[in-house]
């Protein structure tokens, strides 16, 4: 049974992190004005798209699609992580507000 758990929250770390990659790069690709279309950086009330833009072919509706999307399952993926860490997490706060040393709150905690 630990050994389920411990591959579930392995799985659900990981995928967390690339969720938050794309997030990541879709967010700094819009900032800085490399995917053209309105919006970013590069958007100054100007007509045209500018030269410098990475992709130009209507994409940034679909960066934003996956950048919406990837900020939903990051959350999701989060509110997961949150569940199954949730014993571990409360045994770090009591024992923490009871002015335990911190070698002890880590071996009291740790096969929770």
């Amino acid at each position: 049974m630990k050994k389920l758990k411990l591959r579930t929250k392995l799985t659900v770390d990981i995928l967390m992190f690339i969720a938050f990659l794309f997030n990541l790069i879709t967010g700094l690709a819009f900032f800085f004005g490399l995917i053209s279309g309105r919006g970013g950086l590069q958007f100054r009330g100007e007509r045209g798209v500018l030269e410098s833009s990475i992709a130009n072919f209507g994409s940034r509706n679909i960066f934003s699609i996956i950048h919406d999307w990837s900020g939903i399952i990051f959350i999701i993926l989060i509110i997961i992580h949150t569940i199954l860490s949730w014993k571990t997490l409360v045994c770090y706060f009591k024992s923490a507000f009871r002015n335990a040393r911190v070698a002890k709150i880590k071996q009291s905690c740790e096969n929770v």
